[in-house]
């Protein structure tokens, strides 16, 4: 947990240094992937409490436009229609 607050701390701080900052040229790629892999470190961090949580009976679902995504821990989905 404590990376994900560290990770979280340095993009809020990225985020409102860009903002208070004057544009000092061009902001490369690598500057936009560096930030993207940063954030991406804190959503790593969370994997292993998703999975405990998971194993202790809790179901997560992700929805996203049409589509959408069921992790739980019983091994069994219902589909409408179903029985």
């Amino acid at each position: 947990m404590r990376v994900f607050y560290f990770n979280l701390f340095i993009s809020i701080a990225l985020i409102v240094g860009g903002f208070l900052l004057p544009p000092m040229g061009i902001i490369d790629g690598s500057v936009l992937t560096a930030v993207g892999e940063l954030l991406m470190f804190g959503v790593l961090a969370q994997i292993p409490s998703i999975l405990d949580a998971v194993r202790n009976g809790k179901s997560i679902k992700v929805t996203k436009g049409d589509s959408s995504v069921e992790i739980s821990a019983s091994g069994t989905q219902d589909f409408p229609g179903q029985q």
